[in-house]
């Protein structure tokens, strides 16, 4: 009785606001006893059933790794016909691949009115006990054309109620642009973006970024690697499956590409830095097979000329792809196979542009300043044309060139190799190479990569030299 007068009680509600649980499905009421977490998951599995089985727009929306959908399909039953949704969601949902359904049927049925989040060196959190970058979504529902969604960017969090009115009262000032006394900054979004789920502006601190990505990735000079027949390969996971470091150049072992952090690949030029072997091997079959073991020949079967990189933290890396003369294979980069060593050398030089950080930067996987990339969401990258003998001439030529400089990290700012970097995708491309300066400018101030948010300084923050993440941490992550 007590269920039905609550279902009673929101039926045609004129607002929802929640915080729906965003951990791991299997970890649903794990403080229950056994019984109970399994009839929780049971009736959980009920619910999503009877959701899909009358609204099959539903069917991609529900997640299994996760309970929160629910809750978003749950609201939209609730809400009347200009009913108001309103949720805390980690901000990778507005943009991560698997998000994407979601995203399209809440835009489909709402207008999305305002994302408000922040972009802070470190994560921007509104619940408790959470490590994560987390948003506010207000969506409403609206007949005929949409309006353009707003996008909040705060530069620092209200501490006290003072603050959360003098916050309040510099938003409603503020139409566009940067909010009075430091609190950040509003942009808008095309509804059409929106109902595509494109909601970007999410994860960057500077709105001219956001657009400045959404045009490379949409530039009809650029195609994506698996549209011209380029597939990246997740070696990691074939290594750590059937292989294990070897010492190196022992008998029947392989180069790899491994370290990607701090001391990690420190030039465009790739340079293996460990050995692997397989995990169980026959001797007679490699010495059969002129010394070389038949998984080795399988797996270098993916070795690429280019590897992109499967992830990295967005201040202490330097590279987002190397080449080579050399073919190899990566834990920690994913090798791409067809290209020729001048081929896979020009795209190096795009991938670590500020063309190629602002593609892998606008969808970032699980973490905001430590993506992860799936070889899936690395096919969508953007690249030139690089059959074409101009193109390919100029970019790796570029590579040439700077093959021996050494990298600067991320959070160092400008240097003279990315801006050789973007002045050859410039050449190449046809694009204003002084727009590309002022970007990369642009890229170089974003928190999640300087390690400083907008408005603050060193002295306000820890000892920056204490932020530093060896290979070893880098790849636990």
């Amino acid at each position: 009785a007590e269920l039905e007068d609550a279902v009673e009680a929101v039926k045609d509600a004129r607002i929802v606001i929640m915080n729906a649980p965003f951990s791991n499905r299997t970890k649903m009421g794990e403080k229950f006893p056994k019984a109970v977490q399994q009839a929780l998951r049971k009736r959980a599995d009920q619910m999503e059933g009877y959701m899909v089985g009358n609204d099959p727009d539903m069917q991609d929306f529900a997640d299994k790794n996760s309970i929160r959908p629910l809750f978003v399909q749950i609201a939209d039953r609730c809400l009347n016909d200009s009913g108001i949704l309103t949720m805390i969601s980690p901000t990778i949902a507005v943009t991560a691949t698997s998000g994407q359904k979601e995203r399209e049927v809440l835009a489909k049925r709402y207008h999305i009115h305002t994302v408000l989040t922040g972009r802070l060196p470190r994560e921007f959190s509104l619940s408790q006990n959470v490590e994560i970058d987390e948003c506010i979504i207000v969506a409403q529902r609206h007949a005929g054309p949409r309006p353009p969604t707003r996008f909040i960017q705060l530069d620092k969090r209200p501490l006290d109620d003072s603050e959360v009115d003098d916050l309040h009262h510099s938003l409603m000032e503020c139409q566009m642009g940067l909010m009075a006394n430091g609190w950040g900054e509003v942009s808008y979004w095309p509804a059409e973006r929106m109902r595509a789920g494109d909601w970007t502006p999410a994860i960057w601190r500077s709105s001219e970024l956001a657009e400045a990505a959404h045009r490379i990735a949409t530039d009809d000079k650029v195609q994506r690697l698996e549209e011209v027949g380029l597939s990246p390969a997740a070696t990691g996971q074939l290594l750590r499956g059937s292989y294990e470091p070897a010492e190196g150049g022992s008998a029947g072992s392989f180069p790899i590409l491994k370290s990607k952090g701090t001391a990690g690949q420190t030039r465009i030029e790739s340079l293996p830095d460990e050995w692997w072997i397989p995990k169980e091997r026959d001797e007679r079959k490699r010495l059969e097979h002129g010394g070389t073991y038949p998984e080795v020949v399988s797996i270098l079967t993916k070795a690429g000329h280019l590897l992109i990189t499967t992830g990295h933290r967005t201040s202490t890396a330097r590279l987002t792809a190397t080449a080579g003369d050399e073919r190899y294979v990566g834990n920690g980069w994913m090798p791409v196979s067809g290209l020729s060593a001048e081929e896979g050398k020009g795209l190096a030089v795009f991938i670590n542009s500020t063309a190629g950080r602002l593609q892998l930067m606008r969808n970032p996987g699980r973490q905001i300043p430590f993506p992860a990339y799936s070889a899936a969401e690395v096919g969508n990258i953007r690249i030139p044309n690089i059959k074409d003998d101009r193109i390919r001439g100029v970019l790796a030529a570029c590579w040439e060139r700077t093959k021996t400089i050494e990298v600067p990290q991320f959070r160092d700012g400008e240097c003279e190799v990315r801006r050789l970097w973007d002045e050859a995708v410039a050449v190449a491309m046809g694009w204003d190479s002084k727009e590309l300066a002022r970007l990369r400018g642009l890229l170089h101030q974003e928190p999640h990569v300087r390690g400083l948010g907008y408005n603050q300084y060193a002295d306000e923050l820890e000892d920056q030299d204490g932020d530093v993440f060896d290979d070893e941490q880098e790849e636990m992550e």
